[in-house]
């Protein structure tokens, strides 16, 4: 700054000069140099005021330098803002350029991943298909089968591969589920059909025996009140005849008597016949009490057999299962467990 800086010419600097690099420095160093080269005189009146003018000329240079620096600053502000502004252009301006020139390759990622995932969720669904909890019924594998078939000659495109693996793998364990399926109802209900017909046969032996029993009962009961009432009469008959013979003046009295025990020997034989045939009752009621205890025992136990058939049909339907998977025909794994159950395979069991 070549110009002289005093306090006369403070308020006639521009910002320019005043605020550029080093200006603030340099006017204020030349104003303190000025005034305090100053003479000043406090012993007077008039030194005083001097002291006080030159000390007024000292703030209206501050506030003129100052109002310089606000003006500098508002000015500053304005560009700021307007670069500001500028900036938020750039910025709003070229993301939306950015992601314009993006948009294909955004949507074609997008596209991609839905596809990939598509294909993934097919295989996962395929996989799903060919998983039970539980041993499945034929109706069951059924819907699983036609679930599966909706994914015949689907193009996996670059899963082919995986794609084609999982709907072989999963064919072939529905398959085998469907036979061991088919095969666990068919042994059910050949196991509940034969259970019926013994049933029937048994019922019917136990209603043959009964009667069988119940007859010889009533004819064991009536031969016994026969030869009871047989022997009574003969007994009754004998003591008659004894009578008879040893007194013939006793003739009319013994032929009362005769009659009299004839009549008692009646009494006797019907009391004899009904008493047998109580007994026969009581007998008849006891044995059909025993007979039913008895039938209501084996019923049990051919209830028990029955759980225990099914049981194990279960589980041979399972080993079936797990050997039609291995590739067994139902043939060959029938035989198979057939011979296990017989002991004819070393160390092998099947644990029931």
């Amino acid at each position: 700054m070549t110009k002289e800086i005093t306090l006369d010419v403070v308020e006639t600097l521009t910002p320019a000069v005043v605020f550029a690099a080093g200006g603030v420095e340099d006017v204020i160093s030349k104003l303190e140099a000025q005034v305090r080269a100053i003479p000043l005189d406090v012993t007077t009146e008039k030194g005083r005021k001097h002291i006080k003018s030159v000390a007024y000329q000292v703030s209206r240079s501050k506030t003129a330098l100052d109002d310089m620096g606000k003006k500098v600053q508002e000015e500053a502000r304005a560009i700021v803002d307007r670069v500001n502004a500028d900036r938020r252009t750039v910025n709003t301006r070229l993301d939306a350029l950015r992601d314009e020139v993006k948009a294909p390759v955004v949507a074609f990622d997008a596209r991609e991943g839905a596809r990939i995932e598509a294909h993934q969720a097919a295989i996962r669904e395929i996989e799903y298909l060919a998983r039970f909890d539980a041993e499945p019924d034929e109706a069951l594998v059924s819907g699983r089968i036609a679930a599966l078939i909706a994914y015949n000659g689907r193009d996996w495109q670059e899963f082919s591969g995986r794609g084609a693996q999982a709907y072989a793998d999963a064919e072939r364990s529905l398959n085998a589920h469907a036979i061991a399926a088919k095969v666990r109802r068919e042994e059910q209900e050949e196991a509940e059909r034969q259970a019926a017909i013994n049933a029937k046969l048994e019922r019917q032996r136990e209603e043959e025996v009964r009667k069988k029993r119940e007859a010889e009962i009533a004819r064991k009961a009536a031969e016994d009140a026969r030869i009871e009432a047989e022997r009574r009469a003969k007994a009754d008959q004998d003591r008659i005849e004894t009578e008879k013979q040893a007194a013939e003046e006793r003739a009319a009295r013994a032929e009362r008597e005769k009659a009299e025990a004839a009549k008692h020997a009646e009494e006797a034989r019907i009391a004899a016949e009904v008493q047998a045939e109580r007994d026969r009752q009581a007998a008849v009621e006891a044995e059909r009490k025993r007979v039913e205890d008895e039938k209501r025992r084996e019923q049990q136990e051919a209830e028990r057999r029955a759980k225990d058939r099914t049981h194990k049909a279960q589980i041979n339907g399972g080993v079936l299962a797990a050997l039609s998977g291995l590739g067994l025909s139902d043939e060959r794994g029938k035989a198979v467990i057939t011979a296990i159950v017989q002991g004819k395979v070393p160390n092998v069991t099947i644990n029931y």
